[in-house]
């Protein structure tokens, strides 16, 4: 006999309670960090008779997880399928919330959740919109300044925040009656007369899992000529590998006549002038540490310094003098050079045999690493944990899984990579001597059996 229709919206009532969602109702918002973990929220009311839980997502034509609940208080069964969400996802809490580690880009997008209740052919359907980001590096905030003829100063501090997930908040401190914000909060202006003194500025970012200060950026007391660079400075990063070459570029305002521009950096590098048809030539830097190693790469004032030598990173300033209007134009730079990296190097720090389980440590080393090296290990299995910066992979090892584990180095201009078989290195040769003995005793009670 079927349900009146009182009692069949009494029971549809039951099954879209709180956080159930149907058509009309927006998806539940989780955040989660790059790399990290994040757990989607399931309620289960308790006069739900629960039988099974699929949890589906965009990306994968089938579901990612199934959770069958047994009767009686018994232990669920929890099944994952081979997906990219395989040996990554698992569940917590009473209400068997689905949480999804070791987060990547790709995992952002909308999530499911179809709870079967027994007896029933209602299906009660959560739904979900993960946003992935990633912590906040240090801003880094370029200085640029426009002089005026009557000694006026109009600074202009740009906040750049590298972030590939968006959504990044900026802000200033300190601000005042001479500042102005703009650019969504990225640009702050600040205005300069004769007589005052020296500022410091931060700029602050944020996005929904994390937040970063920038150095603090002094804004000098007055714009009066190019001097001399030291300190902490940053502006426009330019990336250089050593024994190559590497181009400061700057561009002339269009329509603006230029007298000359003055490079410096702990000292006068270059000063470029017009030559002939407007081309700007060297008028100074042929002499010291950048003799013959200068050039105008285009119909600009840029500069480009080659070969690369390790005493060239660091603070460069073009000072740019202008005839029409008669002002000067500041831009910063700082120049960063790496060298190519070599082949890392693979080494065994730990190795153990326990129930037909392989147990590696391995750790991957570069002679000369350098700066802003990063180190990443493929595969990466489940259980498998990273440590000491990426240098370090330990991880649980059975036969068929994989034949061999790589480590990749990287940094900013080169990336090299080695590999390391896995079966050699749960071979017998290298079981701790207690085991070694163990298994070749094994052998040897084998044979006598066969004989």
């Amino acid at each position: 006999m079927g349900l009146s229709l009182p009692w069949s919206l009494l029971l549809l009532g039951l099954l879209t309670g709180p956080g159930a969602s149907g058509e009309d109702s927006a998806p539940v918002v989780v955040t989660g960090t790059l790399g990290g973990s994040v757990i989607l929220p399931l309620q289960l009311q308790d006069e739900q008779q629960v039988e099974s839980i699929l949890w589906m997502c965009r990306s994968v034509p089938r579901a990612i997880a199934t959770i069958t609940l047994v009767e009686a208080g018994g232990p669920d069964a929890f099944y994952q399928a081979e997906t990219p969400y395989w040996g990554r996802l698992s569940v917590v809490g009473p209400g068997r919330s689905l949480q999804i580690s070791g987060l990547t880009w790709e995992d952002a997008g909308p999530y499911r959740a179809h709870v079967n209740l027994r007896n029933s052919r209602i299906t009660h359907t959560w739904e979900y919109s993960l946003r992935i980001y990633e912590q906040l590096a240090r801003p880094r905030v370029t200085l640029s300044s426009r002089i005026s003829g009557n000694g006026h100063c109009l600074v202009t501090l740009t906040c750049v925040a590298e972030s590939r997930g968006g959504t990044v908040t900026y802000s200033w401190t300190p601000l005042g009656p001479r500042t102005v914000v703009s650019h969504g909060g990225a640009v702050l202006s600040v205005s300069l007369r004769p007589g005052d003194g020296a500022l410091n500025f931060t700029c602050v970012v944020k996005n929904p899992v994390s937040n970063s200060t920038s150095l603090p950026v002094s804004v000098p007391p007055s714009c009066t000529g190019p001097g001399v660079l030291g300190g902490d400075m940053v502006g426009e990063i330019v990336i250089g590998m050593l024994g190559r070459s590497a181009v400061l570029p700057l561009e002339v305002p269009a329509g603006q006549e230029v007298e000359k521009v003055t490079w410096i950096s702990r000292r006068l590098v270059a000063i470029l002038q017009p030559g002939p048809a407007g081309k700007p030539i060297l008028a100074a830097g042929t002499q010291g540490p950048y003799s013959r190693r200068l050039s105008v790469p285009r119909h600009d004032y840029s500069l480009q310094i080659s070969p690369l030598q390790p005493q060239d990173s660091g603070p460069y300033r073009a000072w740019m003098t202008l005839h029409t209007p008669p002002i000067n134009i500041t831009k910063d730079f700082t120049l960063r050079i790496y060298e190519r990296l070599q082949e890392p190097t693979i080494t065994v720090s730990s190795q153990t045999m326990k129930d037909g389980t392989c147990f590696i440590t391995l750790a991957c080393s570069l002679d000369q690493a350098g700066e802003d090296v990063q180190y990443s290990w493929d595969p990466r299995g489940q259980g498998a944990v990273v440590s000491h910066g990426g240098t370090t992979l330990s991880v649980s090892w059975r036969s068929g899984v994989s034949d061999s584990y790589r480590c990749a180095a990287k940094n900013p201009v080169s990336q090299s990579s080695s590999s390391i078989p896995t079966s050699s290195l749960c071979s017998a040769s290298f079981l701790p001597c207690s085991l070694r003995k163990e298994f070749l005793l094994f052998l040897i009670l084998g044979a006598w059996h066969i004989e």
